[in-house]
């Protein structure tokens, strides 16, 4: 095994091509199996392309794509080399969530860019599974995932099955709830097991002919469509800004502190925190039924926020 030292450059540049070439590898089966897509498919529902879908992350993508970035453990990675790199491949991903940016010479097709990143957002058959490259697009071009941005083709956002909600618990669980639904349904018991590792989009046939109105998924890509956008009053607007505010300097001390918590308050921290996020959003979709909840969770909410208070005091 090669001895990679920390202030060797090579080492450096052996890895930042590993992470990256990981990346592309964790970055394409997340598209490609169904189980995983599921757990990838939050950073792509936002039917608008910006910064917010940049941070617009899915609860349990890093459950399993660690899992890629063993060879690099096998091969001798520094840990100091390996987070460094992995940093500055998310921090560059950032701002290739942009449509104010159009093509950029002479690094188009070798980096990524917003151009390429915006083929990879975009639901228009022609682009469809495309682009997976973090910081380099070399990797498409080498292993046939690659897709120019067309000026004939103007990217539409979103997924293929339409979300049409703000609700955060639904957005994580859309496709598994799916791929649940159709295990408990199918006849097959080969296909109640192996439909959730099969290519995403891939269903059982007696389950495709008890739902012919399914708009597709992820493989088949689809026409552009009018966007999710509910309205509501100006009231609700008005507290659920101020209230997620109150919830994200909450959640950031909650994040900071919570090696010294028990288990009880980490539970009861994240149940007040994603119950607000679910209230939120129905209040931004303009619906009644977890109003009361409310309620109940704004005192217990500001209770919880008291006793973090203390705790860094």
């Amino acid at each position: 095994m090669i001895d990679f030292q920390v202030d060797n450059p090579v080492t450096w540049l052996v890895f930042f091509l590993g992470v990256d070439f990981c990346y592309y590898w964790f970055h394409r089966v997340a598209h490609q199996v169904n189980v995983l897509w599921g757990a990838h498919v939050g950073h792509h529902q936002g039917e608008e392309y910006n910064f917010t879908t940049a941070l617009r992350q899915s609860a349990f993508q890093y459950a399993f794509s660690w899992v890629f970035y063993l060879p690099l453990a096998v091969l001798g990675c520094p840990p100091v080399v390996f987070v460094v790199q992995f940093v500055v491949l998310k921090i560059y991903q950032f701002w290739l969530h942009t449509r104010s940016i159009n093509r950029m010479p002479l690094i188009e097709g070798i980096m990524s860019t917003p151009s390429s990143h915006r083929v990879h957002h975009a639901k228009n058959p022609i682009y469809i599974d495309r682009n997976y490259g973090g910081t380099l697009v070399i990797w498409d071009r080498l292993f046939g995932t690659w897709q120019p941005e067309l000026t004939s083709e103007p990217c539409h956002y979103g997924t293929t099955r339409p979300l049409d909600t703000l609700n955060p618990v639904r957005a994580n669980l859309q496709h598994w709830s799916m791929l649940a639904r159709d295990s408990w349904n199918t006849a097959r018991w080969q296909d109640k097991l192996l439909l959730w590792f099969r290519p995403t989009g891939w269903r059982p046939e007696d389950c495709l002919a008890m739902d012919s109105a399914d708009p597709g998924m992820q493989k088949t890509g689809c026409a552009d469509r009018p966007k999710f956008d509910p309205q509501t009053t100006r009231g609700k607007k008005l507290y659920v800004c101020f209230s997620m505010l109150l919830t994200f300097a909450v959640c950031t001390v909650f994040i900071f502190l919570s090696p010294q918590l028990s288990a009880w308050q980490l539970v009861a921290g994240t149940a007040l925190v994603v119950g607000g996020l679910v209230i939120a959003a129905e209040l931004l979709e303009n619906r009644a039924r977890l109003q009361w909840l409310e309620w109940i969770r704004v005192p217990l909410f500001t209770w919880f926020a008291a006793d973090l208070t203390l705790l860094m005091l």
